[in-house]
């Protein structure tokens, strides 16, 4: 990468260690959230999967007309069915008498999560070791305990993206001048007589 005129530094990358002696062990930067790279690299691997959210939508919107409840109301009683979370007994027949349908969507979840998952390892594998030709299939084809721990990686580096910025860094940091507060004497062109 070129190097940009940084007014302060970044700071430099750690590294972290993944992986077992089972799996093998790989080294892998640690740099404080996905690059731009690493995010279009999951893009373009997750951009022909269809999106759970609209299967999601679509059995929700099928309940719904069939229930004569709204749209919002369907679609809660399919969360709370997929997370496994106690609905109200008039919502858990609902969910009872389309049981089939609210499955269906669990599995498309549950695919989803896995998909996004093997493109964000692969992601990182590409990026962060430089491996241009690593696929989906290569990450497939992977010890589970060092996918996890790539997997672990990329959560945290997602986590850190999240985190409130630090304070901006002050003039005297940057090594500028502090900027005028308005209490210094103000320049009046006249020299001052000191005798």
């Amino acid at each position: 990468m070129k190097s940009l005129p940084f007014v302060q530094q970044p700071q430099k990358s750690a590294t972290r260690r993944c992986g077992t002696p089972a799996s093998g062990v790989l080294e892998l930067p640690v740099l404080g959230g996905l690059t731009v790279g690493e995010s279009a690299v999951i893009t373009d691997l997750l951009a022909s999967e269809q999106s759970s959210f609209v299967a999601g939508a679509r059995i929700a919107d099928l309940i719904a007309k069939t229930e004569k409840i709204s749209l919002a109301e369907a679609f809660s009683i399919i969360e709370a069915a997929v997370s496994g979370n106690p609905l109200e007994e008039e919502a858990d027949a609902i969910r009872i008498r389309h049981a089939k349908q609210i499955e269906d969507v669990a599995r498309i979840y549950a695919t989803a999560g896995q998909r996004n998952m093997t493109a964000t390892v692969t992601a990182l594998i590409k990026c962060r070791l430089g491996m241009d030709e690593w696929t989906v299939e290569d990450t497939n084809q992977m010890h589970r305990a060092l996918f996890n721990a790539i997997w672990e990686l990329a959560q945290d580096e997602q986590a850190a993206e999240n985190q409130p910025a630090a304070e901006r860094p002050d003039e005297e940091t940057l090594g500028k001048p502090p900027a005028a507060n308005g209490k210094g004497k103000k320049p009046t062109g006249e020299l001052l007589a000191t005798t």
